[in-house]
């Protein structure tokens, strides 16, 4: 779950659901339960879209615009929980973005494209593990490589540069574990991340700090309006949005030594003598202001828990330079027992 989010909660949580038997918060005038109401065989396809973009001045730079199509399928619902299995479906990478990450992207999908992330949550659909972590991991070990060397095959000296050795082992740590496969997997922290927990409803605006620096934080949750055929009565959204603000100093020291992780020796002890250097470039950019992020959150769902809307938008404002990432997932087509649909269609009776 998002830092953000927890903090959040922290503030406008009537109260949190843990494992089996607690009990939420029971007004619905007053308090939005984030439940999973399944039923064995419920099927619903999204479509994930990741973008990033860098903007300079009037310029924006597409560095990052990848969307694939993926299916969650029930199969198993009992009173302690859901067995679901995602399957990826299709995938499409912008030719107009980073034709180096396109061609990692490309790569990674023809090797796993064939095999499901099958999860399990407890009964209010919190996820809780993922069963068939094994068989990720070792397709990972033999994906990895592959698209690391259509990586460097693109841009030769890169290596020189950026520690080939260094960067694949870093990326077979990130599916190493059954913990580190989940993260890696952000689709299930957006579609399930709230899952389990109660929000007052209404909107909220608070300060709070982030990791040592102060952070400005909005927050709506509430029924959402039937706009479109395919809304349902008791739809319903989380919605936050913060900004942290951090010292110029802080956020390139953050900056060089998260980069010297994967940089040639010689190359990250020359960025570090620049340091200096950069950081009074910055200020004046910044007019000595802080750097920024701000980040928007949104995490909407069908009255039944079915995730419909979910998103994360992070900007990073350095002065002349911002740096936008926005991960979407947006439902597509849905079969519950009692209701089946595509996004297109008319609304059907139940």
């Amino acid at each position: 779950m998002k830092k953000i989010l927890i903090s959040f909660v922290a503030v406008l949580c009537a109260s949190v659901a843990n494992a089996q038997g607690t009990t939420l918060e029971q007004d619905a005038d007053t308090i939005i339960n984030v439940v999973a109401y399944f039923c064995k065989n419920d099927t619903m396809t999204f479509k994930n879209h990741e973008v990033k973009q860098k903007i300079t001045g009037n310029d924006t730079t597409l560095t990052y615009d990848f969307a694939q199509e993926f299916m969650l399928v029930v199969t198993d619902s009992t009173s302690k929980g859901y067995r679901i299995e995602m399957t990826p479906i299709s995938y499409e990478m912008n030719v107009e973005s980073d034709t180096l990450f396109n061609g990692m992207a490309e790569e990674m999908w023809k090797m796993t494209k064939d095999v499901p992330c099958i999860f399990t949550t407890d009964e209010l659909g919190q996820v809780q593990h993922i069963e068939n972590w094994r068989e990720i991991r070792d397709v990972m070990k033999k994906a990895i490589p592959l698209a690391i060397d259509r990586f460097y095959k693109n841009k030769p000296g890169l290596d020189s540069i950026l520690s080939r050795r260094q960067y694949e082992n870093m990326m077979l740590m990130m599916f190493s574990t059954e913990n580190k496969i989940r993260e890696a997997y952000d689709e299930l922290d957006l579609l399930f991340g709230v899952h389990g927990k109660s929000f007052d409803i209404g909107q909220k605006e608070f300060d709070d700090v982030e990791n040592g620096y102060p952070q400005h934080i909005i927050a709506k949750i509430g029924y959402t309006e039937q706009e479109e055929d395919s809304d349902i009565e008791g739809d319903y959204a989380v919605m936050t949005k913060s900004v942290v603000n951090m010292p110029v100093e802080d956020a390139m020291d953050l900056g060089i030594n998260t980069s010297s992780l994967l940089l040639k020796e010689n190359v990250a002890d020359s960025l570090n003598k620049m340091k200096s250097e950069l950081v009074d470039s910055m200020k004046t950019v910044l007019k000595n202001k802080d750097v920024s992020v701000t980040q928007n959150e949104y995490y909407g769902f069908f009255y039944n828990g079915w995730p419909k809307l979910c998103y994360m938008e992070k900007i990073v404002d350095v002065g002349l330079v911002k740096n936008l990432e926005l991960n979407l997932i947006e439902w597509t087509s849905r079969h519950w027992n009692i209701y089946e649909a595509t996004k297109e269609e008319d609304s059907q009776e139940l």
